[in-house]
């Protein structure tokens, strides 16, 4: 089962790597989509989509927020 690094999204710059994020968070729950994604992948299961779904789900709500945060 792939789990993410989660010592270097705690750690590393946000401005290190292919892309760019604005938070640790934002940066540590795309890395939790790239997992589940790779997980659903290897395992093809109703379990493990379920959590591609959840994973991805969650890094559009938090994006949706930081943009309705900056609009303000």
């Amino acid at each position: 089962m792939v789990e993410p690094n989660w010592d270097y999204f705690i750690n590393a710059p946000l401005d290190q790597g292919t892309i760019r994020f604005e938070t640790k968070t934002e940066r540590a729950l795309h890395a939790r989509v790239v997992a589940a994604e790779a997980n659903w992948i290897e395992y093809k299961t109703c379990e493990q989509l379920s959590a591609y779904w959840s994973a991805k789900r969650d890094l559009e709500v938090f994006r949706e927020g930081r943009n309705h945060a900056k609009q303000r």
